[in-house]
């Protein structure tokens, strides 16, 4: 039966639509089975189940549950404080610790900060009158670096140390001895990082946690991972969103050009390209811990679920004109950040830069436009988080 089974990834049609093999399946059964690389799994795309199954605690987060469908190479455990792969006690304990450092309040009054950043890499970009620009690796890749690095308190230049790690780890054919070595090497880097904090206090975010710990808080060891997911989860996801938003933004010039005119519609047009994109197309990965039914589809304990928020994000069911991107969309219910208890503890720093990166970028380059098409352009299909590599862009 395994052979007759679809394989998973599945292609895309469009480099910005999620493969519609999705929703052909799901349409003949809600949840079904693939094969991917590393075994079978169930694949959940419609809105309701994937809610239903994000806040179910008869499925983990953790890895070490047998049957998780992991969809990378190599077999790295979760290091100590990587709360997003953990499940209740230790996922709400140590979640609790870093909730308040993205409140409204703090990511509001980073504006300024963001602000600065996108100045200074806008005026390398134009120096000397140049009109022309990889958009990705002139702008996204380090507009996100810098400003997660600032929020928490990482030196700047170190960015291509992680940046690199992290690709080799996210990278699906990254053979399994160098995504291990890689893993090693990037939470040496991360114990380092926490050991200087230690010895020497400072004021950022690392700083303040590393504070807690001394109070009865995370210990070294849940620092190291919590210092880990925060800086990885804030960099990568950010990265690919302003490249995969521009690409988006520029495939819809008149929307565009409404929000040129009127920059108060710029937070409606970033939850819609949160929808339109969700830029996890390897699925949120869980393993049933009991037998559980999902869509009417019985799961046993043991399985392996893939929870596909892009798919869900397309529900036709939730969205009408799902598959069009309307910055003018009322009621957006969209999973981009998932739901449940596993909800992105940073989805309020995303939205706030997000959308001063946008606002910002299309001020400063009232003239921005693309020099190469859509459907010409490298996107990454063999990443965890799909994005642009590259976006040639002039003005």
């Amino acid at each position: 039966m395994t052979a007759t089974l679809p394989e998973f990834p599945m292609p895309r049609s469009h480099p910005l639509d999620p493969p519609p093999r999705y929703r052909e399946l799901s349409g003949e059964r809600p949840v079904f089975k693939v094969r991917t690389p590393r075994g079978d799994a169930w694949v959940v795309t419609r809105h309701e189940d994937v809610r239903a199954v994000l806040t179910d605690r008869a499925f983990s987060s953790d890895p070490r549950t047998p049957g998780f469908p992991t969809y990378v190479t190599g077999d790295v455990p979760p290091p100590p404080g990587f709360f997003m792969q953990a499940d209740a006690p230790d996922h709400g304990r140590l979640r609790r610790t870093v909730t308040r450092e993205f409140l409204i309040g703090r990511m509001d009054a980073l504006r300024p900060t963001m602000r600065s950043i996108l100045d200074r890499l806008v005026d390398e970009m134009t120096a000397d009158g140049r009109r022309s620009a990889d958009l990705v690796r002139q702008f996204a890749l380090p507009m996100a670096a810098m400003t997660i690095c600032e929020i928490l308190g990482v030196p700047f230049e170190d960015h291509v140390v992680f940046v690199s790690l992290t690709d080799t780890v996210l990278d699906r054919t990254s053979p399994p001895e160098q995504a291990e070595r890689a893993a090693g090497e990037l939470m040496g880097y991360f114990d380092r990082l926490v050991s200087s904090k230690e010895q020497h206090p400072s004021s950022d975010l690392f700083g303040r946690m590393v504070t807690r710990s001394a109070d009865g808080g995370p210990d070294h060891a849940e620092l190291v991972g919590m210092a880990a997911l925060l800086l990885l989860a804030g960099y990568d996801t950010m990265a690919q969103m302003i490249g995969l938003g521009a690409a988006t933004l520029f495939e819809n010039p008149d929307q565009l050009a409404e929000l040129r005119r009127d920059a108060t519609l710029w937070p409606g047009a970033v939850e819609e390209l949160l929808r339109y994109l969700s830029i996890n197309h390897a699925g949120l990965p869980r393993a049933a811990v009991r037998d559980v039914v999902v869509g009417g589809r019985p799961i046993r304990a043991g399985d392996g679920v893939l929870v596909m928020l892009n798919a869900a994000n397309r529900d036709q069911s939730v969205f009408d004109d799902a598959d069009t991107f309307d910055i003018h969309r009322t009621h957006n219910r969209h999973v981009a950040f998932g739901h449940g208890f596993h909800k992105c503890v940073g989805s309020t720093l995303a939205r706030v830069e997000l959308t001063e990166t946008f606002r910002g970028l299309f001020e400063r380059l009232p003239g921005l436009r693309p020099s190469t098409p859509v459907e010409h352009l490298p996107f990454r299909h063999d990443m965890v988080l799909y994005g642009v590599r590259e976006l040639p862009v002039t003005w």
